[in-house]
């Protein structure tokens, strides 16, 4: 079913209070969802959190009592980690606030402009009513004070527009009973002949969302709103003259290298481009480390990462090198079936807390670089490996049937499209160069 769901959510126990501010939003067109926080005859908390909350109000008492926990617990179910939202805390008393921002900041949900407001005559008319559309406009300004951020909303909203238009096409209300087969033929078309099945429903998925998310990329262009930059942005914003060196962010580094595929990866399918380690609780996977991992011992890599090596001996050190292969056969070739009998895989190691220069730009501290070395460095992996770098060897290509590969093998990411292009462009390159007659 589709989902429907609000942009402003208010947190409190008394809806009176805030029946004003609900309507002042739904006047403007804004979607608003009400919870009545209250211990004793509140209402429940949503299942899932919601996607397109940008704007939550909330009161910090909910009972005589302030409970920390209570008033975080609504912003956990309310909004995903580490999202985008900005938080009013709006309450009679807001001694409590600072614990409430440090308790978010625990749990991945720091809003990104916490605004705390105390209810008081500030926003009060005459009548001692509250002037809801003056706190919604000194909110307003407060936000707006953000220039960047209105350049972020232009492109959200070219993403939201392109999607229905991509689902409108394919939702055509005049040939609804077509909409199933529209679907099966992207399966198909972009999955290949091994998805002519009734099962792999996970993996049909998984093709399906990502050739929409192909089309969405194309058509997005196309649909952002013709809107002039403002004068802070001109000034601020797109004015590169002077750009500070920006502390290296491993997390956005790293949407530009993989696909950000959910937790566990699927281990029983074959996708181009995943990286994987070697199952050494497995006796053939051991045996295909000792063969083709272990790239350390290789002179040339011993080389380049002598300070490394030097790092993850010491006692007590927190870097790790672990020996992990690159499924490096074309997406085309597996999609269709058509790779033979055997998957190409290339070696390379992953060093995690590596040992680093004190430079600005913290780069890895390496010996002479050889042109079969390639190197991805500062990458996020998860939230205990957030320094990471990855490095393969061009020199270092072997092939297992599908089966062994299946059961020797752990995947633990996905490198985008892109970047396995690039990879498979750069061995061909380094593989086909002509050698060298010296004359003797």
């Amino acid at each position: 079913m589709l989902s429907f769901e609000p942009n402003i959510v208010i947190v409190d126990d008394k809806k009176d209070e805030v029946i004003g501010l609900l309507e002042n939003y739904r006047d403007e067109g804004i979607g608003t969802k009400f919870y009545n926080a209250s211990i004793f005859d509140g209402d429940d908390k949503p299942q899932e959190p919601f996607s397109g909350v940008n704007l939550i109000f909330l009161d910090l008492y909910y009972s005589s009592d302030f409970d920390v926990e209570l008033c975080t617990s609504w912003i956990e179910k309310l909004i995903p980690e580490n999202s985008f939202y900005v938080l009013v805390i709006w309450s009679k008393d807001t001694d409590h606030a600072g614990e409430v921002l440090d308790e978010l900041k625990d749990i991945n949900r720091v809003p990104y402009l916490p605004l705390v407001i105390q209810k008081g005559e500030k926003f009060k008319n005459l009548d001692n009513t509250w002037n809801f559309e003056k706190l919604s406009d000194f909110i307003q300004n407060e936000i707006d004070k953000h220039a960047a951020l209105e350049e972020l909303s232009i492109w959200k909203k070219s993403i939201n527009n392109s999607s229905n238009l991509i689902i409108g096409h394919l939702a055509d209300p005049l040939l609804q009973n077509s909409l199933d087969s529209k679907l099966q033929k992207i399966i198909l078309g972009h999955g290949g002949k091994t998805y002519i099945s009734d099962d792999k429903h996970e993996q049909k998925r998984e093709i399906l969302f990502e050739a929409l998310d192909d089309v969405l990329i194309s058509n997005s262009k196309s649909q952002r709103p013709d809107t002039v930059i403002s004068e802070d942005n001109k000034t601020q914003l797109y004015n590169t003259l002077n750009v500070p060196v920006a502390e290296v962010d491993s997390k956005l580094n790293s949407w530009f290298h993989f696909k950000l595929l959910k937790f566990p990866l699927c281990q029983t399918s074959v996708k181009p481009g995943v990286i994987s380690t070697f199952k050494e609780s497995s006796k053939r996977g051991s045996l295909l480390k000792k063969i083709y991992g272990d790239l350390i011992i290789d002179e040339n890599i011993k080389t380049y990462l002598k300070k490394q090596l030097i790092k993850s001996n010491l006692l007590g050190s927190n870097t790790k090198i672990i020996d992990v292969v690159l499924l490096l056969s074309r997406p085309c070739d597996i999609a269709q079936g058509k790779y033979g009998r055997n998957l190409k895989l290339i070696s390379g190691v992953k060093i995690v807390n590596p040992d680093r220069k004190e430079n600005e730009r913290k780069e890895l501290k390496t010996g002479n670089k050889f042109d079969s070395i390639k190197l991805f460095d500062h990458l996020h992996f998860n939230e205990e490996e957030n320094d990471v770098a990855l490095i393969f060897d061009y020199r270092y290509i072997f092939s297992v049937p599908e089966d062994i590969y299946l059961s020797c093998f752990e995947n633990i990411k996905v490198f985008n499209k892109d970047l396995l292009s690039e990879l498979q462009v750069e061995y061909s390159s380094y593989s086909s160069r002509l050698g060298i007659t010296q004359i003797i």
